[in-house]
This record gives structure tokens, C-alpha cells and sequence, in this order.
């Protein structure tokens, strides 16, 4: 694939894993997760879908962009330090990788109105 960015959700849910995002996202009719990871609230990282593959999480941008899931509904609640921590990770390592131009939230009310989108972008070069 050719990424030139990354999108980044939120589950709208509690703390859960990718293989249960997965069972979510096919039961919708889709062929597993859309998402090419997903962090936790404890910081760990779970792959999604694989990265050589497009992805189902952003309309229009799904060949484009690598999609980025933190657990959580950031709606009601910030993320924890350490989900926020692995994510300027993975967006650092993705950036060096593929050569990463974008990091765009989903819509403007997803990754949720208490995500320190503006923090996230400062830290990884933004």
C-alpha cells in the first residue's frame, strides 16, 4: 500500500480488545476489523487488520490512510497517559516507515471532544 497518512478513532465503548472489535465489525457484513490497530487503555497495542491491506475505518480514505483505534469513548472521557504515550509512539514508527504526510482525526467529533488531538500532533512533528 501507499499510506500517506493516518486516521485516528475511538471505540465508543469501555476498554476492549481488537479481537473483539473484529467480531463487532463482522457482524456488520465487513470481512473482519477495519481498524490496522488498536491501543488499549493500558497502553498495549494490538494489531488490526494487516498493514498490507486497505482498510475499512475512514469513507474515502481507506486506501490511503492507516486507521488507529484507541479504546475508549473520549466523548466522557481523556484517554489515559499510557494509551496516549503508545499512540505518539506508533505514529512516530509509522511515520519514519511509510513516510506518513497526515494525521487526521476521523471526523470532528471522533476521536471524541476530550482527545488532546492538538498535544498528539505537537509531539509527533505536526
Amino acid at each position: 500500500m501507499n499510506w500517506t497518512g493516518i486516521v485516528i478513532h475511538h471505540s465508543l465503548s469501555h476498554d476492549v480488545s481488537a479481537e473483539e472489535i473484529d467480531r463487532w465489525h463482522k457482524k456488520r457484513g465487513w470481512r473482519g476489523i477495519g481498524y490496522h490497530c488498536v491501543i488499549r487503555k493500558n497502553g498495549k497495542i494490538e494489531p488490526g487488520r494487516n498493514i498490507t491491506q486497505q482498510g475499512a475505518h475512514a469513507k474515502g480514505r481507506n486506501h490511503t490512510h492507516i486507521g488507529i483505534c484507541l479504546t475508549g469513548n473520549f466523548e466522557r472521557e481523556k484517554p489515559p497517559e499510557k494509551q496516549i504515550n503508545s499512540l505518539i509512539k506508533v505514529i512516530t514508527i509509522l511515520k519514519m516507515v511509510y513516510d506518513i504526510q497526515k494525521i487526521e482525526r476521523h471526523h470532528e467529533r471522533c476521536p471524541g471532544k476530550l482527545f488532546p488531538f492538538k498535544q498528539v500532533l505537537k509531539k509527533v512533528g505536526e
